[in-house]
């Protein structure tokens, strides 16, 4: 009787912790994610480079970028994968400005403005329940 018990707290317990992990993991993503875009538009706001500045968003990956768009062979992108968690519809995340949608948001020199707004939807891989959004407005507020 006292190990069957045992056994249901222990598995309880596990559940419990691996239910915990994700969500870490999904909030570190989401904070990193934060930091890289907040990175682009301080650079774009600096003119580094005498450029505009953004972020490339994939499924499971997102580039940090110089210039009015993402180019794929640029040497110069920085990559990150998101390991563990996804980003939810990243082609069509953000506003383009046009009418359109797309998985670019670039940060204008100087002003640190941009016309790509949306909002990105993180979810951990293994369980879709589990999300988190981040918000960019055309004003550069990244909540």
């Amino acid at each position: 009787m006292v190990v069957a018990v045992v056994g249901i707290v222990v598995s309880m317990g596990v559940s419990s912790y691996t239910g915990w992990q994700k969500q870490v993991h999904l909030i570190n993503g989401k904070e990193e994610i934060k930091s890289v875009l907040v990175r682009a538009q301080q650079q774009a706001t600096a003119a580094m480079n005498n450029k505009a500045w953004g972020i490339h968003l994939a499924t499971t990956s997102y580039a940090l970028f110089s210039g009015d768009f993402y180019d794929v062979d640029n040497l110069s992108n920085q990559v990150w994968d998101l390991q563990g968690i996804e980003v939810l519809s990243a082609s069509t995340t953000f506003a383009d400005g046009a009418g359109g949608r797309g998985s670019d948001v670039i940060f204008a020199k100087f002003t640190g403005l941009t016309v790509n707004t949306g909002t990105i939807n993180l979810l951990v891989s293994s369980n879709s329940s589990v999300t988190t959004t981040i918000d960019i407005s055309s004003s550069g507020k990244i909540d």
